[in-house]
């Protein structure tokens, strides 16, 4: 296993307080304390806070497939997703994402990731994810 600390980041996670607690081979694990500033008007955590979750794992999935270097000359970035939402979740609720990589070819690559709530494992989403690896930077 790797150490989370190697993993790239990013400054969303940062700014939502996401941590990425493991990643590996083709599998990245990240996790959120859910606070108020989590939710929607609802009270129940926002679908764009669980879809940037899912994002940035399945992106650090597929890292650990490509690794650092390709990433850095030639970037992958999510071109389509596609998330449902099962249940919901509340503040002080912890969300632990883990991205699987399932395929990474020249110009695409693949994921899938769920979001579970912590001690309880309810579902609370799931989704695909496909990333487009862009043309190598010049300069």
């Amino acid at each position: 296993m790797r150490d989370p600390s190697d993993a790239p980041t990013s400054g969303i996670m940062e700014m939502l307080g996401g941590t990425i607690d493991s990643f590996d081979e083709g599998v990245s694990v990240m996790s959120l304390m859910l606070e108020e500033k989590h939710m929607n008007p609802n009270g129940v955590v926002h679908g764009g806070v669980i879809t940037t979750l899912m994002d940035e794992a399945t992106g650090h999935a597929i890292v650990t497939i490509r690794g650092l270097e390709a990433m850095a000359e030639t970037p992958h970035a999510t071109v389509d997703m596609s998330v449902s939402f099962l249940s919901g979740a509340r503040v002080g609720d912890e969300l632990v994402c883990e991205a699987r990589t399932l395929r990474v070819g020249r110009a695409v690559a693949f994921a899938e990731a769920e979001v579970r709530r912590r001690g309880s494992d309810d579902l609370v989403a799931k989704g695909a994810f496909t990333y487009a690896i862009l043309a190598k930077r010049s300069g």
